[in-house]
């Protein structure tokens, strides 16, 4: 059945108790709009604009009868073991994970720009004598540099939520790829500081574009029932590149001159030809064909999402008449589609999820693993030492992403997200405890040890589920919008993070020499994170978009939407005289920014 779109039992026998109910006296059903409005004919004597008919709704019996069939084979798809399901949709599987590689030259981008500030050869051609003569970067020009690439990391999500809306991933994903592999020239030929923050803030703007594409994509091309694997793969990515940051930081260590950090620059080139090929065989989105009404073009990229003959004609008519049906009724709330709309009805709410699971993930205190080298040295590890833990705590990415790739169908992401927090708390207590104890080589171990629990903890829970939550709870129609919106905040929130860190763990003369006392500021907004995530975090597992939908704009409370029904077809909105008068009452999608509807559960069509 609809691999992008699948529904729930809950919503199957809603629609088929409530989706029409017409008076003894009604003509064929057929002459009836789900979704348009009675004929104004006042409006048209005046010579205004008639209100639009969404035509493809005008047979509506056959496309009760298609979405029904839609709605049954979903409920049939759900008990699908997953082995079937990655066989029935591996192409999709298949693309989503080979574009989101792009996120592992990210990743690895990331761990080389808050390390290298302790890495020698860096020292060396880009650092200053300190008041002892040990060579340095101030903390203000490690906070600039770093500020510098998530400035650009916010223009370039900006950019992506107006471009990938207009001209599909595929043809942003391949034009961010070829900026990609102009920007890196500036770091590899880098002479000063100033040329590094110049080079890092223009590496950031497709940086920003990747961040958020990679995930929507994922969202939307594969079944509900994968969403969360392939989302968490994502996680995967970004874990994948911290380690291979780290694993050629300790390789270059022994480079002479200034291949020790151009070699880790350069080696960025070698993730462009394969991913630019791989984008240009990749299929669009249908999601987003069908949003610009090619139907047919929709029709053949879902075909290509799924092995070779597993949709019939008419399996694809049910699942082309539900994701228009989907799109329709989100255009109730957002006609355009813009970043305004964000903020409306219950958009607003939702943006609001979207962007504090962002901020969680980014201020949590797993920020003081990317910069583990400096913290330990802090502490009293050698340099060699420092980068070799270093390599150890980021070593975990990929093992604990894949325990929770496996867990991520039995666990919700609300349990996830607040024992995640909860347990990150706990170690960035322990570990904030430990800067209060003097400085032996057993405390350096101790912390370091912690910080690899804090990873593994963040690579199983934080950061792979907040992907999830993020491409779930936001609105089909404002997904890439919202997407934007919220890495924006993810953005800003490194920004302070790329202020802060620098100078609470740095033990140079300009920065505050917290070292490990660091885990106490952590632990604070850990115990606050885990107070919102109860009352506020609402659980999407097992979940559809159009399930979804329905609980936000029921204003459901979030504790209790794992266990509130869904009848999708709800009736709502003003008495329709013309409509009655045919002896029909209209169904008409929840409208929240209407706040005279009111919800009238005893009307049916």
């Amino acid at each position: 059945m609809p691999s992008p779109f699948s529904v729930s039992p809950d919503l199957h026998r809603a629609l088929s108790t409530t989706f029409f109910s017409l008076s003894s006296s009604t003509p064929h059903p057929a002459r009836y709009h789900t979704m348009a409005p009675p004929v104004d004919t006042a409006q048209e004597e005046s010579g205004r604009k008639a209100p639009v008919h969404h035509t493809e709704y005008s047979g509506y019996n056959s496309q009760v009868e298609l979405i029904e069939a839609a709605v049954a084979a979903s409920d049939a798809e759900a008990l699908i073991p997953k082995k079937e399901l990655f066989s029935r949709y591996w192409p999709a599987v298949t693309f989503s994970m080979l574009l989101s590689v792009a996120l592992v030259m990210e990743g690895m981008d990331v761990g080389l720009i808050n390390n290298f500030f302790a890495h020698p050869a860096y020292l060396k051609r880009f650092g200053w004598p300190d008041a002892d003569g040990t060579q340095h970067i101030s903390t203000k020009w490690q906070g600039a540099i770093g500020a510098g690439n998530n400035c650009g990391s916010i223009l370039g999500l900006l950019l992506n939520g107006w471009l990938q809306a207009r001209f599909g991933s595929r043809r942003v994903y391949m034009f961010a790829m070829s900026l990609m592999a102009c920007t890196i020239f500036v770091l590899f030929f880098a002479v000063n500081v100033e040329m590094l923050l110049v080079g890092n803030l223009l590496c950031g703007i497709p940086w920003g574009i990747f961040q958020t594409l990679t995930t929507a994509y994922a969202a939307e091309i594969c079944p509900a029932a994968l969403r969360g694997y392939l989302t968490a793969w994502v996680s995967m990515c970004w874990g994948a590149g911290s380690f291979l940051a780290t694993g050629v930081l300790r390789g270059s260590l022994d480079l002479k001159g200034d291949a020790g950090w151009r070699v880790p620059y350069g080696l960025q080139w070698m993730w462009i030809p394969p991913l630019i090929t791989v984008a240009y065989f990749s299929p669009e989105s249908p999601w987003y064909l069908i949003r610009r009404g090619r139907v047919e073009d929709a029709e053949n990229a879902l075909r290509r999402l799924a092995r070779k003959g597993h949709y019939t004609e008419e399996t694809m008519a049910q699942t082309l008449a539900l994701m228009k049906h989907t799109n329709e009724m989100e255009k109730v709330e957002a006609e355009a589609a813009s970043f305004r709309d964000c903020f409306r009805g219950t958009n607003l709410r939702r943006t609001g999820i979207v962007c504090m699971a962002w901020v969680i993930q980014i201020l949590n205190g797993q920020s003081i693993t990317s910069f583990a080298a400096i913290m330990l040295k802090s502490v009293g590890m050698s340099n060699t030492m420092a980068f070799n833990y270093n390599m150890i705590i980021q070593s975990v990415n990929i093992l604990a992403t894949s325990v929770a790739i496996v867990l991520m169908g039995r666990i919700g992401r609300r349990t996830f997200y607040l024992w995640g927090s909860s347990g990150i708390g706990a170690c960035m207590l322990i570990i904030g405890i430990l800067g209060f104890v003097p400085k032996v080589d057993s405390v350096a171990i101790i912390t370091a040890a912690f910080l690899v629990v804090v990873q593994c903890i963040f690579k199983v829970s934080l950061g792979p589920t907040t992907y999830v939550i993020v491409a779930e709870t936001s609105s089909s129609r404002v997904r890439a919008q919202t997407i934007v919106l919220g890495r924006a905040i993810y953005v800003c929130g490194q920004i302070v993070v790329q202020q802060l860190n620098p100078r609470m763990l740095n033990s140079s003369s300009d920065a505050w020499n917290w070292g490990a006392k660091t885990g106490m500021f952590y632990f604070g907004l850990c115990f606050i994170w885990a107070v919102w995530i109860f009352f506020f975090l609402p659980e999407t597992k097992n979940r559809s978009f159009a399930d979804i939908d329905y609980l936000f704009q029921k204003k459901t409370n979030a504790r209790k939407f794992e266990t509130t029904p869904i009848d999708l077809f709800e009736i709502v909105g003003p008495d329709r005289t013309a409509d009655k008068l045919q002896g029909v009452d209209v169904v008409t999608p929840v409208n929240t920014n209407t706040q005279t509807a009111e919800i009238q559960s005893d009307k049916k069509i």
